[in-house]
């Protein structure tokens, strides 16, 4: 998985066309794949923001956590089960832990989505974004929303529950209400936005207005969700990134 060099500042992770050029690259390979090796599993490798390298270090930002969280769910939508991490700990930019073992930005977002994204995916109908695009112009959606069954790991959610993550990439607010059979059900969100006053430039990253901190060397942080009441619009406030639990939803798909 490869990106050239038009990463120089935190600002370049909300451009649309940087996240989709995964898109591009995954269409491409299992087009090669399914040429040669029908049915062959892909796996996703390498990745890890080394674009950046050597670029002030962005990848250790909260702004690097856009791509990366687009990359889990363009991966997971295009079938593909496994993404590996470029590296944990190492002595370049792709690294999720500083020098004193600290969780990085990308840690925080990979152990949230571990904990409450299952590997089943779900079809997302999004009514309000479609636009039809001027000749010759590509319409790249800043709002990128993905939906799962819930992990059934999890044990805080009863099988059925389905998690939906949202990036916006927007710099202004934006309201989204759930319709169909989602509407009038209590959702649990996890809202991480940057800590302190750095912006996308944070190294520190906080779930609905706390900041993440290891408890001690070996014990997380009690990821606690924020109850909205049945039928409440989600506000997802500029260039942030949230998780959503519909619980006790008994989806079908997700029973099973």
């Amino acid at each position: 998985y490869y990106m050239d060099s038009r990463v120089t500042k935190v600002e370049d992770f909300l451009k649309t066309r940087l996240l989709d050029t995964l898109t591009e690259q995954i269409t491409k390979v299992l087009k090669v794949v399914n040429s040669h090796a029908p049915g062959k599993k892909v796996w996703l490798g390498g990745v890890g923001p080394a674009w950046a390298g050597g670029t002030n270090n962005l990848s250790d930002t909260y702004a690097a956590g856009f791509l990366w969280m687009n990359t889990l769910g363009m991966a997971a939508m295009q079938g593909i089960d496994v993404v590996l991490r470029h590296s944990f700990f190492d002595y370049g930019y792709t690294h999720l832990v500083d020098q004193h073992f600290n969780p990085l930005p990308d840690y925080w977002f990979s152990l949230v989505f571990k904990r409450l994204v299952g590997p089943r995916v779900l079809a997302v109908r999004v009514a309000g974004l479609q636009r039809k695009p001027r000749p010759g112009r590509v319409i790249r959606d800043k709002l990128r929303i993905y939906a799962h069954c819930t992990s059934f790991h999890n044990h805080n959610y009863v099988r059925g529950s389905i998690t939906i993550y949202i990036i916006n990439l927007h710099r202004s607010r934006k309201k989204i209400k759930l319709a169909g059979t989602l509407r009038n059900k209590t959702v649990h969100q996890y809202l991480l936005q940057p800590y302190g006053t750095d912006g996308l430039h944070a190294r520190s990253v906080q779930l609905n207005g706390e900041k993440l901190l290891m408890v001690d060397n070996e014990t997380f942080p009690e990821l606690k969700p924020q109850t909205l009441r049945a039928g409440k619009t989600i506000a997802m406030p500029p260039m942030t990134i949230g998780f959503y639990v519909i619980r006790n939803i008994n989806a079908y798909a997700c029973r099973r």
